[in-house]
């Protein structure tokens, strides 16, 4: 699977490599900024060039909260989904389950949280692993990301720090630290339109993310750069 790994394993903060920040296990959610169901479609760039589409859903399923992500790479025949179901009220993670379907085959991945470990089972063609992992009481998946920065208040220069999870990712199960600083407010064109919207840089793992969020009551993501796409708002039902 290593030949998609530069598009997929990077469409969210997925970087499995250690970095210098110390983990730091806290709530940082302050407010719910969306109502159920909701669809967020974005283009996905490369140096600027077309590379595929994606969607980003929030919906309610008895009683849980569900975050989905899809994305379709055309070139590399590369389809990639990944459903979370979170606690409705503070994100914590319940079960994450991803699917990769592509030329080399398809890859089933599932997580369960359970107390305060996660027990991850991926499956493929040629490879079936399970591996476990002890997480603090304090803890977030990392495919919430994009989802639990929504949630965020937003002040300039605010900096907050606090432990993802990192699950279904091709990778062992691992505990990242996040730093996130708050930069400003910036007028961002997109092709759903202009959006005044706040500038988020994420660190973790070694790498720098940047990520904009409206300046409005619902916090939409309408821009994200994780180094290799950006994920551009098209529009939002």
């Amino acid at each position: 699977m290593q030949r998609i790994l530069p598009l997929i394993l990077t469409l969210v903060l997925l970087a499995a490599c250690s970095g210098s920040d110390e983990l730091v296990a806290q709530d940082v959610l302050s407010q719910i900024p969306w109502s159920t169901p909701e669809t967020a479609h974005y283009r996905l760039l490369h140096d600027d060039d077309a590379k595929g589409s994606g969607e980003l859903k929030i919906a309610m399923q008895d009683g849980a909260l569900v975050l989905a992500q899809t994305f379709d790479i055309p070139d590399q025949k590369i389809a990639d989904t990944v459903q979370l179901q979170a606690d409705a009220q503070n994100l914590r993670p319940k079960v994450v389950q991803r699917t990769i379907d592509g030329p080399e085959g398809k890859r089933d991945c599932t997580a369960t949280y359970e107390g305060n470990s996660v027990t991850v089972e991926q499956q493929a063609k040629d490879e079936n692993r399970r591996d476990n992992l002890s997480v603090p009481a304090q803890h977030y998946d990392s495919w919430s990301d994009l989802f639990l920065w929504r949630t965020l208040k937003f002040f300039e220069n605010e900096e907050l720090k606090y432990v993802d999870v990192l699950t279904c990712s091709l990778t062992k199960p691992d505990l990242l630290p996040v730093v996130l600083q708050v930069k400003s407010v910036e007028e961002v064109s997109v092709p759903a339109g202009r959006f005044q919207a706040w500038r988020l840089e994420i660190r973790s793992g070694g790498r720098t993310q940047k990520a904009w969020y409206a300046d409005d009551a619902a916090h939409t993501l309408v821009r994200y750069d994780n180094g290799d796409l950006v994920f551009e708002l098209e529009s939002l039902s």
